[in-house]
């Protein structure tokens, strides 16, 4: 059975960076699931980030340092065909966090460029080779300080031990031992939780990721996967995880295998990785079984391959506890929509963009009272913007439930939001319709309206179909009673005198809705 319109523009809300009407009649035409197939097998977006940043370097105006990848980021963002790609893409950067933030790759476009094309081509691949590439990349080496991390000195210097913590607490295991539905295994002496790793273990790791360095010394460095440096790299016998044994005299290519593979195949992997990835996509909250279901497809997609990240993807959205419209109702299910996401789907939604050439100088959302609050490749720390886990204080923690966006959610972030979003949309009278800003960012919407939503302009007049088309846009069709009367009752107070007023209309109408509560709460 065919989607309805409504439920065609909620999936999209969930695997893309926003619903346009193109995409939510192609959803609603195809299902579900032959739209996520096509999406999966859509080839590479060309050109490249690096493409962009590193061999076309433009065009870029007057892009600084990695100003021209924030542009590429936004460029594939809003207008890539592969917008499933795109939203997985976003959602491992926020898993294997390299940030331009008090980091030696701070100023370095090609380096965060390439990294980003390395998650782009795994993310629909097989997990295994994900982890390897992430911890093989440059951009990562140098975030985490496993770039030409040396071997131990007996009786001295000691390997660097920041990747072999993070790869196991951050990308593949976490802290605790899981059951497959994503629950702690608990001592069953103690009833605590058991660790997953000991500091015995990270030091065993540190000295695998040792004698790794550039994998050349040409000016695409960082676009080449690091390669061992024989003399820099620990001979010793290295301990690790779960008992395993690295031999002594094991070359760095061969240690970096059994290390990988020995996380790969553990158990905590498939629960660990899946419901980060539904909280991504779906939901902060995914019962027990949801959770259970998604780290099945890691462990066997069916024909007995473990890691495959298309499985887990079709997993995540095909779920009846994604896809049941039930649980829309229900107070618990659906996630924050995060800034990036939300001003993401602004732009898809009204098709903003510059004159030709399309260029995305949106650089830095982050300072004053006119901002979202969050930026791209620019996490605070390695923990990123928020924890998976984390929960405000109140019902939410004390319900033992999590809300991971609202890390980021306080006075300033609001207010700022708000201000940004009223100021993007609203128009201002000393402005022309036809006027272009250098900045993107600095751009109000209304400069758009007379080329990209004459739709909205010609139903001003006609209250109730102007809010259905942006609760079909914007809301996926789930706008609640009272929100509609406020926008409603705010476009009647605008009496239709001039053109003007038209725009004002539609300015208000958007602007009420992203600015309401329960558009920045994703069902």
């Amino acid at each position: 059975m065919r989607p309805s319109k409504s439920d065609a523009a909620r999936l999209l809300t969930q695997a893309t960076f926003g619903p346009t009407i193109a995409s939510i009649d192609e959803v609603h035409a195809k299902g579900a699931t032959q739209w996520l197939n096509e999406q999966l097998a859509l080839p590479l977006h060309n050109p490249s980030h690096w493409q962009y940043v590193y061999v076309d370097k433009g065009p870029k105006g007057d892009s600084r340092y990695v100003n021209s990848t924030m542009e590429s980021f936004w460029l594939q963002a809003v207008r890539g065909n592969d917008q499933l790609r795109q939203r997985m893409v976003f959602a491992l950067t926020e898993i294997f966090v390299v940030s331009t933030v008090n980091s030696a790759v701070d100023i370095q476009e090609d380096a965060h460029a390439s990294y980003l094309d390395m998650l782009s081509r795994n993310a629909f691949g097989n997990f295994r080779t994900l982890i390897e590439e992430v911890s093989l990349h440059p951009t990562m080496g140098q975030y985490l300080s496993s770039f030409n991390n040396e071997k131990e000195v007996p009786g001295g210097r000691q390997p660097d031990e920041n990747y072999a913590r993070e790869i196991m607490q951050l990308f593949t295991i976490g802290l605790w031992q899981l059951n497959n539905d994503g629950s702690r295994k608990l001592d069953p002496v103690t009833g605590k939780p058991i660790s997953t790793y000991t500091q015995a273990d990270i030091k065993g790791m540190a000295r695998v990721f040792t004698g790794w360095s550039w994998g050349a010394t040409t000016a695409d460095a960082y676009n080449l996967l690091m390669q061992p440096v024989a003399e820099l790299h620990s001979t010793s016998e290295k301990a690790i995880l779960n008992g395993v044994l690295i031999p002594a005299n094991t070359n760095a290519r061969d240690s970096l295998r059994i290390a990988l593979d020995t996380l790969f195949n553990h158990p905590n992997v498939g629960p660990f990785i899946g419901s980060q990835l539904i909280k991504r996509f779906v939901t902060s909250n995914p019962t027990p079984g949801y959770v259970s279901r998604v780290a099945a497809a890691f462990n066997n997609n069916g024909s007995g391959v473990r890691g495959d990240m298309k499985a887990v993807i079709r997993a995540v959205l095909l779920d009846d506890e994604a896809r049941n419209n039930n649980r829309i109702t229900d107070p618990y299910f659906g996630k924050l929509r995060e800034p990036i996401i939300r001003y993401a789907n602004l732009m898809r939604a009204f098709d903003v963009k510059t004159y030709a050439p399309i260029v995305y100088r949106i650089w830095n959302f982050e300072d004053g009272a006119f901002s979202l609050g969050q930026n791209p490749l620019r996490a605070p720390s390695v923990f990123n913007w928020y924890q998976p886990t984390y929960a405000p204080p109140g019902m939410v923690l004390s319900t033992n439930r999590t809300a991971p966006e609202f890390k980021i959610t306080h006075e300033t972030t609001v207010t700022g939001y708000t201000n940004y979003i009223v100021n993007q949309v609203a128009l201002q009278t000393e402005r022309s319709r036809t006027e272009m800003s250098v900045y993107l960012d600095q751009v109000h919407i209304d400069e758009y309206l007379a080329g990209n939503v004459s739709a909205e302009l010609a139903l001003a007049d006609q209250p109730d179909a102007l809010i259905d088309r942006l609760n079909l846009l914007l809301m996926a069709g789930q706008i609640q009673p009272w929100l509609r009367d406020i926008v409603k009752q705010a476009i009647n107070n605008i009496p239709i005198t001039d053109n003007r007023a038209r725009d004002d209309r539609v300015a208000t109408a958007v602007s009420l809705i992203m600015a309401s509560p329960q558009y920045l709460v994703q069902k």
